[in-house]
This record gives C-alpha cells, structure tokens and sequence, in this order.
C-alpha cells in the first residue's frame, strides 16, 4: 500500500525531542561516521538515531515501523540521497546543485524523524527495563537493522556507536 503524498500530518511537530537528541547525538565524535558507513550497508540512519534515542528513553525499538515513515523514506528521503550522491564532490558547476540538494535531503530526514517520533508518541511504548543500558542499545540497534545477519566489520561498527551511545547518555546525566 503507497501512502498518499499529501497525507502528511498537519500537526507534526520538527521540533521535538528526537530531533534534538539527533543533532546532539550526530557531534558526538565517531557517531557521524559509524552512522555513515552503516548507511553504506544498506541502513537507515534515522532508524540508527530512533533506535539510539529510544536506548536513552528506555524503551525497546517497536518491531515494525510506521508505514507512513517507510513510504517517506522511500519516496522521498532515499531518492534526494540518491539525486546527492550522483552528482560529483567540488566541481564547480554542479557544487550549488548538490548543496542545495544536500539541504534538502536533511529536512527530508527530519520531517523522518518528526514522523517517527508522533508515531512513537502514538503508541505504546514498551519499557524496557529487563535490559542493561549497553545491552538495551544492542537490541535497539539490531531491531533497526535491514537484516538479521550482520557481518563481523558491521557488529565492529554496531558496538562501537553502541559505546558513543552510552557515553553520550552518561555525559548527559551529569549535565
């Protein structure tokens, strides 16, 4: 079933606290390349980042994701990247073009994750206190992933963003 382009909630809140926890989490050095170089293995980083802002909130990544979100991501979010990344780095005729397309790309995303967080909001949470907090973001983590199979370079990866996430989460306690 296709969602309909215009069925884009009127009230969807940008500014909430997963977009928040997204830019923060995002600066936190290595957390932008792990994201990436899982993006390059065929994930979703605002599933990464849902996943890791749910880790935080102690609750459990839901086993399937909005329809709403998918179609958007589909139809929307993975085509601008696509546009982006066919476009070559530093030439001077097109820098503008993939700039302009890199922007877009990123209110894509958030708009994702504005849908992701009113869906959550929407739902049930399952609390997931019968997990550690580094076990908890592992779960997460794999429930977010494309497939169940990860190979040993992407577990590296997966563990590595899963410590960056509970530093940041220990940082962000003391504050």
């Amino acid at each position: 079933m296709r969602a309909e382009p215009d069925r884009l909630p009127t009230d969807l809140e940008t500014d909430n606290p997963l977009w928040h926890f997204a830019l923060a989490f995002w600066n936190v050095p290595g957390v932008e390349s792990a994201c990436l170089a899982l993006q390059q293995k065929g994930w979703s980083v605002t599933r990464i980042l849902s996943a890791c802002w749910l880790t935080i909130s102690g609750q459990k990544y839901p086993d399937r994701e909005d329809n709403t979100v998918t179609e958007r991501r589909i139809h929307v979010t993975e085509p601008l990247r696509s546009a982006r990344q066919y476009i070559p780095r530093n030439h001077p005729g097109t820098n503008s073009l993939r700039g302009d397309i890199a922007r877009t790309e990123l209110e894509a995303e958030r708009i994702e994750l504005a849908l992701v967080y009113q869906s959550l909001a929407e739902t049930q949470k399952e609390n997931a206190g019968m997990y550690g907090s580094e076990q908890l973001a592992r779960t997460n983590l794999e429930a977010a992933a494309p497939e169940t199979a990860m190979d040993s370079e992407t577990r590296h990866t997966v563990d590595a963003l899963s410590r960056s996430l509970m530093t940041f989460s220990a940082g962000n306690r003391e504050s």
